[in-house]
């Protein structure tokens, strides 16, 4: 019975952090799948190479992620406009000022669905093999303005197309397979600018 009222106050707590109308702030888990061109799930063997899991933390200004070991993955601080990726266990800076690809294409889709009782709509970058379609609900938004110079991957131009609305599912299209990554878990919560301090981060 215990349970039973302790998962119903998580529930109705939840679904009161997802109906406020304001900037969100806090955590959100991701989970990764992939499958083949058919829409066999071939999650096991693409896992034992790739991440299965995604931390995602953002607060008004910055965000950083961590992988289902909590080893840091990037990290984007507005304050210097810097992102911080990690490979081989070393820490990479690039000026996120800076883009390395053109400018990409959107489209809404007519396609929507349900994700942890947000309803989402798609909107497509791309096209072909290369395209990727993002599930973005009007209840889960952020302020984009602290992301303007954001140019690095082109985030400034998905959250200026999206309104601001962060995905809680994208599908990225590749030659011979597909991703998803899913929202299974939404917490709001504040995020001192303190954790995304790179050298906090790292020990130095």
């Amino acid at each position: 019975m215990k349970t039973y009222l302790f998962t119903l106050l998580f529930a109705l707590v939840s679904m009161s952090i997802l109906a406020q109308k304001e900037p969100f702030e806090g955590h959100i888990i991701y989970r990764y799948q992939f499958f083949d061109l058919d829409g066999n799930d071939i999650s096991a063997k693409m896992l034992t190479e790739k991440d299965s899991v995604q931390h995602y933390y953002i607060n008004k200004a910055n965000y950083v992620t961590y992988n289902q070991n909590q080893v840091l993955s990037q990290l984007y601080n507005s304050g210097t406009n810097q992102y911080f990726y990690s490979r081989a266990n070393n820490i990479y800076v690039l000026d996120a000022g800076k883009s390395t690809t053109s400018k990409p294409t959107y489209k809404k889709q007519k396609e929507e669905k349900t994700i942890l009782g947000n309803k989402c709509y798609a909107l497509q970058k791309g096209e072909g093999s290369n395209k990727m379609i993002y599930y973005v609900s009007e209840n889960i938004w952020i302020d984009p303005s602290p992301f303007q110079n954001h140019n690095l991957g082109n985030w400034n131009e998905f959250l200026k197309q999206s309104k601001g609305r962060l995905a809680l599912q994208i599908t990225t299209f590749h030659e011979d397979y597909y991703q998803t990554m899913t929202a299974v878990r939404i917490q709001k919560m504040s995020l001192p600018d303190e954790a995304y301090n790179i050298d906090k981060l790292i020990g130095n």
